[in-house]
């Protein structure tokens, strides 16, 4: 792991489940990254969709955005900072 990556993954932390939200799109969709790190990327993603649109319809889900938030975090942390700019 190199300097970028470090400062990237303390980033990870700070960001909101938008945020992570992307870069778990981006993950899915690197043709890289392998077929667990894709589909977990891919579900983990569809997961915020789910919340958002509950959270539209129910109201707020306070408990639920923090235990995902706290998932993708720790998923996006073992991913190489490369697989996650989109490109």
């Amino acid at each position: 792991m190199d300097r970028e990556d470090n400062i990237y993954r303390k980033n990870l932390n700070e960001l909101d489940l938008t945020g992570l939200g992307e870069l778990c799109a981006n993950v899915a969709r690197n043709v890289f990254a392998n077929s667990k790190q894709s589909a977990t990327a891919h579900v983990l993603r569809m997961e915020w969709v789910r919340l958002i649109l509950d959270r539209l319809m129910n109201g707020d889900k306070t408990e639920a955005k923090e235990s995902l938030k706290k998932r993708m975090g720790e998923f996006l942390a073992g991913v190489p900072s490369w697989m996650l700019s989109g490109a």
